[in-house]
């Protein structure tokens, strides 16, 4: 099978085309011209053809006599108007070969949703397939309006399309600032801008001034839980993860006309991040109690059950692999 990457020196891309070659796969890539990130390609056997995804020629002709297209694409904030034309430009191209194109495979983003409750307040938890779209953001409301493009034309084209929703996708070494002080911090004064949030205190409290000041840095890990002991909850996804999630949507006949979650095995909680990588550094975590319980959740059961969804990302492998990445090691692979 001969398949086109979008974006294959991205976070994402760089991983999954690694992740086809393993497949006997053909690839061919796309990447900007003098891409920054073209390093991450190095020593890859794949066909690179760089270019600007918005020119519709270019776009048809990456497109032409591959089998399947995975479009990872995409700038990450305020893009709107530049990743709808992406977007727009990828899944025209796909339109123009759907009778014989076997899959288009978007990916998407659990901004949709959102699946975090300190901007838009989660409908429930957690938050699955069917949950209402509310995306709150450029980036999140670009990423859904590539869904609506998929399925407009499947209804009018036939393509065959595969939707998967990765939640937050972390690499090298961002798992590490996940846990700590700073970011408790911000997600309750972030929350407290926005009444009705899930962090939201309506009698006025900020609680980030007692945490300040009791931490000994904003890096200081930070084990959170309610008044009830129960931990905060987060979880993100390992980029190889989301690589291989979207490969099983390649392959799968059952993911015609889907959309998956894609996330970490489970909710990480915040006592044992913490816990963990204050072993590691030799510090003690700041325990902290709120009135609150913040939960960043991803239902991942279809994807499991429909497309042979494994995720090997769960909390131990990926500080492990972070703390290894610290040391100068890459992660394009779990070996």
């Amino acid at each position: 099978m001969k398949v086109l990457v979008t974006g294959a020196a991205g976070q994402v891309g760089c991983r999954l085309v690694r992740q086809l070659l393993d497949q006997n796969c053909e690839v061919r890539g796309t990447i900007l011209p003098d891409d920054p990130a073209r390093s991450r390609l190095d020593g890859v056997d794949i066909e690179l053809r760089e270019g600007d995804l918005t020119d519709l020629s270019y776009v048809k002709d990456a497109v032409e006599g591959v089998d399947a297209v995975i479009h990872t694409a995409n700038l990450v904030g305020p893009h709107f108007e530049l990743n709808n034309q992406i977007n727009l430009q990828v899944t025209r191209a796909c339109e123009g070969v759907a009778d014989r194109l076997e899959r288009y495979v978007y990916t998407s983003s659990s901004g949709v949703f959102p699946n975090n409750g300190e901007n838009v307040p989660c409908a429930y938890h957690p938050v699955d397939e069917l949950h209402p779209k509310r995306p709150d953001g450029e980036y999140s409301m670009s990423k859904y309006f590539g869904e609506v493009m998929a399925e407009r034309a499947n209804r009018e084209t036939g393509l065959r399309y595969s939707i998967v929703r990765p939640s937050h996708v972390l690499s090298g070494t961002k798992i590490l600032n996940q846990f700590s002080v700073a970011r408790v911090v911000n997600l309750l004064k972030k929350s407290q801008e926005r009444p009705g949030t899930e962090l939201y205190m309506a009698d006025g409290t900020e609680l980030w001034h007692d945490i300040e000041a009791k931490a000994a840095s904003p890096q200081q890990p930070c084990s959170i839980t309610d008044e009830d002991g129960r931990p905060w909850l987060y979880q993100p996804q390992d980029a190889r993860d989301i690589a291989h999630c979207l490969v099983c949507a390649m392959n799968s006949g059952a993911a015609l006309g889907e959309s998956f979650n894609a996330g970490a095995p489970e909710p990480f909680p915040f006592t044992e991040g913490a816990r963990l990588i204050g072993e590691r550094r030799g510090v003690d975590p700041l325990e902290v109690r709120v009135p609150l319980q913040y939960m960043y959740d991803h239902a991942i059961g279809k994807a499991k059950s429909l497309i042979n969804y494994r995720p090997q990302g769960d909390l131990n492998a990926m500080i492990e692999s972070a703390f290894a990445c610290e040391e100068g090691a890459t992660d394009y692979t779990w070996d």
